[in-house]
C-alpha cells in the first residue's frame, strides 16, 4: 500500500465511530500481500547471503587453502553479520505474524464498557508503534548481530502465540500493547544508531 493510501485509509479510521478502527486498518496493512511479498523476497535474499558467508568461511577454514588467521577472524565476522541481518528479518516476519493474531482477537472482543475516546488513542499508539518497530526492525544497522540480539530480548512477549490470541479491547490489554510495542520501538532504533568514528568519543565514561 503506497503511502498516501495509507495515510488516506488511516486519517478514515481516526474519524470512524469505531474505537478501535485503527486496528482494523493496522490488520489490513499486516495482511497487504505486497509488503508480505517484500519481507519474503528480502528474508530469501539474506538467507542466501547467510549460506554464501558459510561456505567462505568453511573454505578459508582448510589447512590446505593457507588462509591467515586474520582473513578466517575477518571472515566469520561477515557470517555472524550476514546471521544477524537474516534474524532481524525473520524477527519482522514473525512480529508481523503474532500482530495479525492480536489484532483480530482485540477487535473480536470489544469492551463497551471503556471509554471510547480512550480506547481510540490507545488504538492509535499501538498502530503507529507497531508500523514504527517493523520498520526499525528491517532497517540497516551498523552491526547487525547486536541487534538482532537486542530486538529478541526487546520483543519479549509481543511474540508470544497465547498472549496474541488472548489479547482483549479491554484498556488494560490495549495499554499494555501500546507500552510493550513503544518500548521494543525504542530499543531497534537506538541500535541504528551508527558507530562513533574512530577517535571521537562521546564522552566521558563514568
Amino acid at each position: 500500500m503506497s503511502k498516501p493510501t495509507w495515510m488516506a485509509s488511516h486519517l478514515g479510521a481516526e474519524h470512524s465511530p469505531d474505537p478501535l478502527a485503527q486496528l482494523v486498518e493496522l490488520g489490513r496493512w499486516l495482511d497487504d500481500p505486497a509488503r508480505r511479498l517484500a519481507w519474503r523476497a528480502t528474508r530469501k535474499e539474506r538467507a542466501v547471503a547467510v549460506t554464501d558467508a558459510d561456505r567462505a568461511h568453511g573454505d578459508a577454514r582448510r589447512p590446505s587453502q593457507g588462509v591467515p588467521a586474520a582473513r578466517i577472524a575477518d571472515l566469520h565476522e561477515q557470517l555472524e553479520l550476514a546471521h544477524g541481518r537474516a534474524g532481524l528479518l525473520a524477527l519482522v516476519e514473525e512480529l508481523a505474524e503474532r500482530m495479525r493474531l492480536r489484532t483480530t482477537a482485540t477487535v473480536h472482543r470489544p469492551d463497551p464498557v471503556d471509554d471510547a475516546q480512550h480506547l481510540r488513542l490507545l488504538a492509535t499508539r499501538v498502530s503507529t508503534g507497531t508500523r514504527d518497530l517493523l520498520d526499525a526492525l528491517g532497517a540497516d544497522f551498523v552491526y547487525p548481530d547486536e541487534a538482532h540480539r537486542s530486538a529478541e530480548a526487546a520483543l519479549g512477549d509481543l511474540l508470544s502465540r497465547r498472549q496474541a490470541a488472548e489479547a482483549t479491547g479491554a484498556r488494560a490489554s490495549l495499554s499494555r500493547w501500546a507500552e510493550q510495542v513503544e518500548f521494543a520501538a525504542t530499543v531497534v532504533q537506538s541500535a541504528a544508531v551508527p558507530a562513533m568514528p574512530a577517535g571521537k568519543a562521546s564522552g566521558p565514561i563514568t
